[in-house]
Order: C-alpha cells, then structure tokens, then sequence
C-alpha cells in the first residue's frame, strides 16, 4: 500500500483527489452496474454474413478488446499508485466494469467467427501505457486518450448499425447485429464517460503539482500518444473497412481529444492527419 508520498512526479495524500464530484462517479458507479446476461444474445447469428465483412468487423472489435484489457491493467495499476480513499472505490468498480468489457468483446469476436488480429500498432501504444512511468501519464494516457477513443468508438457504431439498409438475404443477421449493437454499446459508452471523467478530474488535481520538466514530458507525451491513437483511427483495413468515413471521425475525434486535454490544463492540441499524396 502506498500512502502516496513517494509517487514520482507529483505528491499524493490521502485527500488528494477527493472532493463531491468524486463521490458522485462512485455513486453512479455503482448504480450503472449491468451484466452481460442482462443482452438479449440468443437471437444474434452472424454467421450468414459475408466473410470479409465478418473478419474486418473482428478485427476491429479485437483492438477494443484489446483496449478494455489494457484499461483493466491500467485500472488495477492505478489502485496500487493511487492513496486510500474515493479515488481507490471508484477504481474497484472500474476494474469492474472493464473485466466486463474485456469478456463483452470476446464473445463478440467469437460471434462473427474469425479469429480477431490486433494491429501491432494497437499493441505499441497499449504497452507504452501500460508502462507509464508516471500516475498522471497513466491517467491521461488511459482515462482520457484511450477511454476517449472507445467512448467516440461506441458511439459511432451505434449510426453504423443503425443506418444499415436491410437486405433481404441477410435480414435476420443484420437485425439481430442491430439489436445487439443498439443494447450494448449505450451501456459500454456510459461506462467510458464515467472512467473519462474520472481522469479528467484527477489530471485537473495532480498537473499543476508538476514542475516544468515533468509538464513538458507529458505534453510530449500526449502529442506522440495521440498522432498513434489517431493513425489507427485512420486505418483503412478497420475504420473504413466495416463502413465509417475515417476522415469525418477522426475529425470528430480531434475536437473531442482536444476539449478533455485542455480541460486538463496541458497546452498540446492534436492536428489532422495530412492525406498522403
């Protein structure tokens, strides 16, 4: 257990993040909780649906679950960094909540049949978290970057499915993909806006304990994790693969990233992506 004292760059005690807000995310943590069981899964059969549709939408369901199983890690690391209190509760339901994440997009996966690839680019930045050296890193680089991500993700497959024509080859299949989608993925998002705003208010409470160097590090940090997040966002094979216009979210993206990072008090902005050419 630590108390906090001997966290590197910044000096953490017991009250450090505490305060109303705080008690509010663990309030609605605990009410927002939800199971897998509660999905009406029994009618969802994929299998009908074309192969190389199946194997992007795999592949693309496999890098989130590849997030969800960094942020579980990220998660349980944080409670060993963090000090006793609120901060440490609310984590416990983030555990929660992203171990139910992690085997949500399993069974997703295994529905379409293939087997999911993750992109080595998905596993760089995931490490580089992973091994933040810092609490306030792990935070932004966590709750606020990747968390981000996945909240604008569900959203965004949501209209998907829902501006899916109906075709009468593969109508059972793409209505029960909507069902599912439309059932799930409000759930995940919720989630993700608590665990987003649990790091925006933590980031807010800890960055101005940093000293220039430290502040530069993290700026420097949130450029290079961000331009990779927003790469993979761009992928061709994923993103446009399963029908999203990439430019429009990454757009969309920006502006979100953009708004939590300065509502943190780091200078940084994302830029858009140049098109090659």
């Amino acid at each position: 257990m630590t108390d906090g004292r001997a966290l590197p760059g910044v000096d953490l005690t017991p009250d450090a993040l505490a305060g109303p807000s705080l008690e509010r995310l663990c309030e609605l943590a605990a009410r927002d909780q939800w199971r897998l069981e509660d999905l009406d899964w029994s009618s969802v059969d994929v299998s009908a649906l074309p192969e190389p549709f199946r194997q992007t939408a795999a592949d693309a369901f496999a890098q989130l679950q590849w997030g969800e199983q960094t942020a579980l890690f990220a998660a349980m690391r944080l409670m060993e960094l963090l000090p006793e209190g609120a901060a440490r509760t609310f984590l416990a339901t983030q555990r929660t909540d992203e171990a139910r994440h992690v085997a949500f997009f399993e069974r997703v996966v295994r529905l379409f049949g293939c087997e999911g690839r993750v992109r080595p680019s998905v596993l760089r930045l995931m490490q580089e978290v992973r091994e933040a050296e810092t609490p306030e890193a792990l935070l932004l680089g966590m709750q606020v970057l990747i968390e981000g991500v996945a909240h604008s993700m569900f959203l965004e497959a949501v209209k998907l499915v829902e501006a899916m024509g109906d075709i009468e080859e593969f109508d059972s299949s793409i209505r029960a993909l909507k069902t599912l989608v439309a059932e799930s993925m409000p759930r995940l998002a919720r989630d993700e806006s608590r665990h987003i705003a649990f790091g925006l208010h933590s980031l807010r409470r800890l960055i101005p304990q940093l000293d220039g160097a430290a502040r530069l590090r993290l700026e420097e940090k949130v450029a290079l994790w961000g331009e990779w997040l927003l790469e993979q966002v761009r992928d061709p094979d994923l993103v446009v693969g399963i029908g999203m216009d990439g430019d429009a979210l990454c757009g969309r993206l920006i502006e979100d990233l953009n708004l939590r990072i300065g509502q943190v008090g780091l200078a940084t902005r994302l830029a858009p992506l140049r098109a090659e050419g």
